[in-house]
């Protein structure tokens, strides 16, 4: 009998452990504007402002604004005319098409525009795409993606704002949430990493894959975001550094007083399995400040899975005054390989952890 009542307590013990799930916890408003912190940038915007074209000038009369009619097109023709555009002060339905912008482009909201994604049954998108352009910049975006109206159930690739192959790129205090992949990818096409990218004071709430990803790029600068409750299909990471084959770029890349919220997997992720190469590769991150609370891990590291052998990988990790206190696991490490590559850190426990997955 004694037994059997061990058993069952640890069967349930077991079953508890399947049921809990992860669970969404709110931000309240006057946090986000905390962290957007808009007041920063109110002067340069104003100068902008004061020179902009209005999309509400090209609207129907008899617009609704009840965000039942898709206008991307005419958004689409404004930004295609006009380098400088404000968005209406109201809420506005995007299609999954999303908008394109172009060189020296400048985009304003307001403080009530939102730019919200008709439901997509897409395995990707970009509300925001800014592919192969220089000199833009975006103030105080505020986006809304359809995770929970999507019409279909594959993929992961529909982002918030896609930059991708730019330079030069600037986006101020930015909210994104409730995107079907990534709030911000930052990457490549055809071999060309995006260079002089500024996200300054960005919130990003509830995305389904990553807050932020970075897959190639060159002087990337992440600077005072705040990114929490990243969910619903894997890496579910506030920030993934993650090249997608050796052709991508990780160089200088800067974080900077970064915090992390309730993200399903890790604060801060680094996965660098596809740079497993015959030639040589050299990534270097440098991570200042970051607080995470409540992720599965704060921090989390993946080389060459299942490889004792591949030594091309070198460069260095920065990573100083971080606060990882209340995580139940400050770091995780994938049984792996890291190469060469090295950390500088004041935490003796992570260094002394990461440099046993590296080579001398």
């Amino acid at each position: 009998m004694k037994e059997l009542i061990i058993v069952v307590f640890v069967i349930l013990n077991v079953l508890s452990g399947y049921t809990q799930s992860f669970r969404i916890k709110d931000l309240n408003q006057s946090a986000i504007s905390n962290y957007r912190n808009k007041g920063l940038y109110l002067a340069e915007y104003n100068k902008y402002l004061s020179k902009a074209y209005s999309i509400e000038k090209d609207l129907p009369v008899q617009y609704k604004r009840n965000s039942s009619q898709d206008y991307t097109s005419i958004i689409q023709n404004a930004l295609d005319k006009h380098k400088i555009v404000v968005l209406p002060n109201y809420s506005i339905i995007v299609s999954d098409k999303g908008l394109v912008l172009r060189d020296n482009q400048i985009l304003l909201f307001q403080p009530n525009s939102i730019l919200k994604l008709k439901p997509s049954s897409k395995n990707s998108y970009n509300i925001l795409s800014i592919t192969n352009v220089s000199n833009v910049k975006i103030f105080y975006a505020n986006i809304q993606g359809d995770r929970y109206k999507h019409l279909g159930k594959g993929g992961q690739w529909g982002f918030g704002i896609g930059i991708k192959s730019s330079s030069s790129i600037y986006l101020y205090s930015p909210f994104i949430e409730n995107t079907w992949g990534d709030g911000i990818y930052i990457g490549q096409v055809r071999n060309v990493p995006s260079e002089n990218i500024y996200v300054y004071n960005s919130v990003i709430n509830g995305v389904r894959r990553n807050g932020v990803s970075i897959t190639s790029g060159r002087n990337i600068n992440i600077l005072n975001a705040y990114i929490a409750n990243t969910n619903g299909n894997s890496p579910e990471s506030g920030i993934d550094i993650e090249p997608n084959s050796i052709s991508d770029v990780i160089e200088n890349i800067n974080i900077r007083n970064l915090t992390t919220f309730n993200n399903k997997w890790a604060g801060m992720l680094m996965v660098f399995e596809q740079l497993k190469s015959s030639k040589s590769k050299v990534v270097s991150v440098n991570i200042d400040g970051h607080k995470d609370v409540g992720s599965k891990h704060a921090i989390a590291f993946h080389g060459y899975r299942n490889d004792k052998i591949t030594n091309n990988l070198s460069g260095t990790i920065d990573l100083k005054n971080t606060d990882y206190s209340t995580d139940s696991k400050r770091a995780f490490f994938y049984q792996t390989n890291l190469s060469r590559l090295r950390i500088n850190t004041s935490n003796t426990n992570l260094k002394s952890r990461f440099n046993s997955f590296t080579k001398k």
